[in-house]
């Protein structure tokens, strides 16, 4: 390779990097405004820099054009790389008491279960469907609490929410000795 000719002109990238020098002190503190005036004029200063003065509405347009082409062609490969790769599934997780075939397996949803019969969740789609919504306006203690009153309750349940109320404390503390403190005292 042969050596690099000194000459007096730069190269590229510093006169690039000057030309960005310029556009960022020429829009100092206007790149976050969002106003049609300040992007407006962001834009001219840009193109003034970057072309060395005004640039035609046809080299703008064709420039706006070749970047609304390129996010397009984004789009469409983000799509079809979406559509080629699925989000993989995580493993279920289901409460103790429910039952694994009321639940639809998520794997299967995605068409990727691979277990078949074999599989202890639901492959039904209607049953996704078919779930029962939870009433967020309505506390479901309120229904259980209004059913269960005093009027009901047998000598048990009395004794039960007694022994609640007042905890073990009292069943723990001798009375006996209590008791017998005031008979000998007297």
């Amino acid at each position: 390779m042969p050596p690099k000719k000194k000459g007096d002109a730069p190269g590229k990238k510093t006169v690039e990097k000057k030309k960005e020098k310029v556009i960022e002190d020429k829009t100092f503190g206007l790149k976050n405004k969002k106003g049609k005036k300040q992007q407006q004029f962001i834009k001219n200063v840009t193109s003034q820099v970057k072309f060395g003065g005004t640039v035609s509405k046809e080299k703008l347009a064709s420039m706006e054009f070749q970047s609304k082409k390129e996010k397009d062609q984004m789009k469409k490969e983000e799509a079809e790389f979406g559509s080629i790769l699925k989000p993989v599934a995580v493993a279920q997780n289901i409460s103790k008491d429910a039952d694994p075939k009321s639940v639809l397996c998520v794997f299967f949803k995605q068409g990727q279960c691979m277990k078949g019969d074999k599989c202890k969740f639901s492959h039904d789609l209607s049953l996704e469907r078919k779930a029962e919504k939870r009433n967020v306006y309505v506390d479901s203690r309120d229904v259980t609490l209004e059913s269960d009153t005093i009027d009901k309750w047998d000598e048990n349940k009395l004794q039960e929410v007694i022994d609640m109320k007042h905890g073990n404390a009292e069943k723990n503390k001798p009375k006996t000795e209590i008791v017998h403190v005031l008979c000998t005292s007297v």
